[in-house]
C-alpha cells in the first residue's frame, strides 16, 4: 500500500476508534511509522485528511445506492446484501456520522450531498419494499412504505450510537451491527410470509456472519 493510502486508512481507523478531535498529526504519523513531515507532505493538515476520507465515503455511498433489486427471485438476498453494504458503510465511516461536534460542519462536498444521500437511501428502501410486496413476500399496504423506509433508515443509521450512549458495547466484534439489523426487522417481519422470513433470515445470517 502506498504511503498516502496507508496514512488515509490509518487516519480513518484512528478517528473511528478515538474520535477525530482526539487524534493529533504527530500520533497519526507515529502510528503509520513515518515522520510527521512525511505526513504533511501528503496531507497538509487534518482538514485535508477529512476531505480525502469524505471523498472516499461519497464514492462508497454511490456504489451502495446502486444496489437495487434486479431479480425478483433473489430480491430478499439482494436486500440482505444492501443492508450489509449500508452497515459496513456506517461502521467504516463511523466518525463522520458521530463526531460532527468535534470538527464542525462536514466538508463542503459532503454537506452539499448529505440531504440527497438520505433521500436516496429512503428511496432505495422503498424500492426494495415495493418489490417485496409485488413478489408476494411482504403483505403491507403500499401507503405504509414511506414510513417503513424512513424508520428503517433511522434505526440502522443511529443504532450504533444508541448502544454507545446507553453504555452498551458498540465496537467491532460486539454484535452491534447484527443487533441494528435485527431491530429494524421488528418493523415489518410480522408482515413477511413464512417462507420470506426464513429466506431473509438465512440471507442475513450469510451476509452478517462476520459482523
Amino acid at each position: 500500500m502506498k504511503t498516502k493510502d496507508r496514512i488515509l486508512e490509518t487516519a480513518r481507523e484512528l478517528f473511528n476508534a478515538r474520535r477525530f478531535g482526539n487524534v493529533t498529526t504527530a500520533e497519526l504519523a507515529a502510528e503509520c511509522g513515518i515522520a510527521e513531515g512525511n505526513l504533511w507532505y501528503h496531507y497538509k493538515n487534518k482538514r485535508a485528511l477529512l476531505e480525502a476520507i469524505a471523498g472516499q465515503f461519497l464514492l462508497d455511498v454511490e456504489e451502495r445506492l446502486a444496489l437495487l433489486p434486479s431479480d425478483p427471485e433473489r430480491i430478499l438476498h439482494q436486500y440482505a446484501d444492501m443492508l450489509f453494504a449500508l452497515m459496513s458503510e456506517i461502521r467504516r465511516y463511523r466518525f463522520l456520522y458521530r463526531d460532527q461536534a468535534d470538527y464542525g460542519e462536514h466538508t463542503d462536498n459532503l454537506l452539499k450531498r448529505l440531504p440527497g444521500i438520505y433521500r436516496d437511501t429512503q428511496s432505495q428502501f422503498q424500492t426494495f419494499f415495493h418489490g417485496m410486496i409485488k413478489g408476494n413476500h411482504l403483505a403491507l399496504d403500499q401507503a405504509h412504505i414511506p414510513a417503513l423506509a424512513t424508520n428503517s433508515v433511522l434505526i440502522l443509521r443511529y443504532h450504533l450510537e444508541f448502544l454507545r450512549e446507553s453504555g452498551q458495547d458498540s465496537d467491532i466484534g460486539s454484535g452491534a451491527v447484527r443487533a441494528a439489523v435485527e431491530q429494524h426487522l421488528t418493523l415489518f417481519q410480522q408482515s413477511l410470509s413464512a417462507s420470506a422470513r426464513e429466506t431473509l433470515h438465512n440471507a442475513l445470517e450469510s451476509a452478517l456472519e462476520t459482523a
